[in-house]
């Protein structure tokens, strides 16, 4: 009779460590859930801004087949950073500005010092693509530039002042150019007119909200000044930069850490100053919003 006791013990014994395997399974299982919502809540964190962009910038790529080069240093290259601002909105915000020489968009030849050649310079990119998260970030903050712009352009239109204006985006950001004499300033005065207010009213909103540094630049032609209250064109241009700076702070709180004012004088034309036509479109106040992923600095 103790022989089946025996082995009723051993039997129980046996049992009782297999018996418990179940809990590995379960605490497997529950550390996996727990993963699952750290990941599905981390998920959930998403800047909106950005996301923004970057669906932005992923659909240009896309609907325009713009692909980055293969290999290279991890950066938007000369071709494919001109084949995408090419493409895209600049070629459409001026589509109904006429053809006046400040409707007409400036796009892209100045994104780097050299020009592309053969199917490059056609606005096709190399095949092949290697995204670096710097390209990535490049390419999703041109677009929101170009979104930017874009909204500055609408907010113009429905002002009337949309051939007054031009946009440009070269390698130091997005550049906003306004012609400033009797659409800005009365010539040979820093003093804002109605048509400037309306026309600051329009873009400075966008400007408000963008994260970047900013840097209003005067401009004027190769004439001298003669009489008034400047003594020469180094001083009217930096007057001119100023009361652009104060409108944006006092009427539309831009942030002023973001701003910074600079007087060209004569030094920056964008054509010669050989024609009275020219030196008008010289004269001119730049807004130029920097580009943070080409770590440029004001």
């Amino acid at each position: 009779m103790s022989k089946p006791r025996r082995r009723a013990a051993e039997s129980h014994g046996e049992e009782g460590p297999s018996a418990e395997r179940w809990l590995l399974t379960y605490s497997d299982m529950i550390t996996l859930l727990m993963v699952l919502f750290i990941v599905l809540f981390a998920l959930g964190q998403t800047d909106i801004r950005k996301f923004d962009a970057f669906k932005d910038s992923f659909h240009f790529i896309t609907s325009n087949q713009v692909t980055m080069p293969p290999g290279g240093p991890g950066v938007l290259s000369q071709a494919s950073a001109i084949a995408l601002i090419q493409t895209n909105p600049f070629a459409r915000l001026n589509s109904a500005a006429g053809t006046s020489a400040w409707g007409a968009t400036q796009v892209g030849n100045q994104y780097s010092g050299a020009q592309p050649s053969g199917a490059e310079h056609n606005g096709a990119a190399p095949s092949g693509a290697q995204h670096s998260p710097s390209s990535l970030t490049a390419v999703a903050e041109h677009a929101a530039l170009m979104k930017a712009a874009a909204r500055m352009q609408s907010a113009l239109e429905k002002a009337g002042l949309a051939n007054e204006v031009r946009f440009n985006l070269d390698q130091r950001g997005l550049v906003v150019s306004i012609m400033t004499d009797k659409i800005l300033f009365p010539v040979d005065s820093a003093s804002l007119q109605p048509e400037g207010f309306a026309i600051l009213n329009a873009i400075g909103p966008v400007l408000a909200m963008l994260p970047n540094q900013i840097d209003v630049e005067g401009n004027t032609d190769n004439q001298p000044i003669l009489g008034g209250p400047y003594r020469d064109n180094w001083e009217l241009s930096a007057a001119r930069a100023v009361a652009v700076v104060e409108y944006l702070i006092d009427d539309h709180h831009v942030d002023p850490s973001r701003l910074q004012a600079t007087g060209n004088s004569d030094t920056r034309p964008v054509v010669p100053n050989n024609s009275p036509a020219h030196q008008a479109e010289n004269r001119r106040v730049a807004i130029v919003v920097f580009s943070t992923t080409n770590n440029v600095t004001p």
